[in-house]
Order: C-alpha cells, then sequence, then structure tokens
C-alpha cells in the first residue's frame, strides 16, 4: 500500500509542477541534426544534438569530426560549440558561441595541428509545430573563424555562412 500511495504522490507532484510551470519544454530524441559551410572550397558538415527549447529559449550543441582529402593530403577536422537562441516556435534566432577545434593536415609522413575558434550568429523557420510530437527547424548562420598555429599566416577572420537543420521534439 506505501508504494501505490508513493507513485500517486509522485503523479501528483509531477502533474502541479507541469501545469504551474506555464511553459513548453521540448527536448530533441537524441536524432541528430546537421550544419553544412564551405571554407576555402572544401565542404563542411557538421551535428546538432540536444536541441533543446524552454520556455523559448532554445540550446543546440555542435561537433564537428569529418576527413577531408585535399589535393595537399588528409585533413582531419575536429570541434565543438554551443548555439543559443530564442524561438516564437515559427522562427528561430541566436548566437554561436565557444566555437573551439582542430585541423589536422598530413601530408605525405608530416602532420600539423591547426587551431581554430570561431563565433557567429543563426536563423531559422520551425516546420509545422506540433505540441505533441516536435517539429524540425532549419535555416542559415553566418560566423567567422579565427586559425592560429606554427604555419599560418592568417591576416584576419576567415568569414563562413551555411545551412542547418535540427529536430525539436517533446
Amino acid at each position: 500500500m506505501n508504494a501505490l500511495r508513493l507513485i500517486a504522490v509522485v503523479l501528483i507532484a509531477a502533474t502541479i509542477l507541469l501545469s504551474v510551470s506555464g511553459g513548453t519544454i521540448v527536448i530533441g530524441d537524441g536524432t541528430a541534426g546537421t550544419f553544412t559551410f564551405t571554407v576555402q572550397g572544401y565542404t563542411v558538415t557538421g551535428t546538432l544534438t540536444n536541441g533543446i527549447v524552454t520556455h523559448g529559449n532554445v540550446q543546440l550543441q555542435m561537433s564537428i569530426d569529418q576527413s577531408l582529402t585535399t589535393s595537399y593530403g588528409t585533413l582531419q577536422i575536429t570541434g565543438t560549440g554551443v548555439w543559443d537562441g530564442r524561438t516564437d516556435f515559427q522562427t528561430f534566432s541566436g548566437t554561436i558561441d565557444n566555437v573551439q577545434g582542430t585541423i589536422q593536415a598530413c601530408a605525405l609522413l608530416a602532420c600539423q595541428n591547426i587551431d581554430f575558434t570561431g563565433t557567429g550568429t543563426w536563423t531559422g523557420t520551425m516546420a509545422a509545430w506540433n505540441s505533441t510530437a516536435g517539429s524540425v527547424g532549419s535555416g542559415t548562420f553566418q560566423g567567422t573563424l579565427n586559425f592560429t598555429g606554427a604555419e599560418i599566416t592568417q591576416t584576419g577572420p576567415e568569414a563562413v555562412s551555411g545551412t542547418w537543420s535540427a529536430p525539436f521534439e517533446i
């Protein structure tokens, strides 16, 4: 009998908490979204995960883990970042922060690491929001990347822009 009473108390508390909160909490189901941009002629694709919408605030985790074959050798790109923003459940807008990563460039038997940092902004729309099933957002982003390394002679930030798409579900 005590177990049934405990279950009833937990269910009532959860119902009160959800009804008092006055907002919607939407969490991605683990399905990854994607983003794509081109830098110096090479297309880079990454993932957007953990799409969370809480009371109109949005956050996505960004990651890149991609190998590119160039005429100079192989590039291994790894990086992370955070996309924060707002939504009215029709449109999105926000910033891209804490972008950091490494490009390992290997030619023949020698490799060199190039570090990068970056920031940006993103906008988009939410397709056919459904309060039970969630939706998919998509749009564009733009930003800058700064490269550092022993062999880098970059004179300023590298501008990038691209597209994104990510799921948002309850």
